[in-house]
């Protein structure tokens, strides 16, 4: 029987040990975040966006974003000179568009690239 009391006890001090220890461990984790950037050109003057890196291009249509590797043939013309180079941290240039347009809507490629 003393054996079994002592298996116990030190089954519920194993437990207790256990129950400080791991909080103590999940302090230690360290939670970091990367954010990618993405190179975009913008033709303020259209609202129209080219991601070199993907050959993708991003416009209005009808209200709505919509993308392609294609301009529509009436927006092609568009996009021969002028645009301002930025980087941003979304692989969607119309969710930064807000600020896209409060900083750049009427700038031409004068001073390299932006960042946000």
């Amino acid at each position: 029987m003393n054996t079994f009391r002592s298996l116990i006890a030190a089954l519920i001090i194993a437990t207790g040990y256990a129950a400080v220890v791991q909080p103590a461990l999940a302090d230690d984790v360290t939670v970091t975040k990367t954010t990618t950037k993405h190179h975009y050109v913008y033709y303020g003057d259209h609202e129209i966006y080219f991601a070199p890196e993907t050959k993708t291009y991003y416009w209005r249509r009808d209200g709505a974003w919509t993308s392609g590797r294609e301009l529509p043939s009436e927006s092609r013309t568009y996009i021969t000179a002028g645009g301002v180079e930025l980087d941003l941290d979304t692989d969607q240039p119309y969710d930064r568009h807000e600020w896209v347009v409060k900083h750049y809507r009427d700038k031409h490629d004068d001073d390299g690239k932006h960042e946000h």
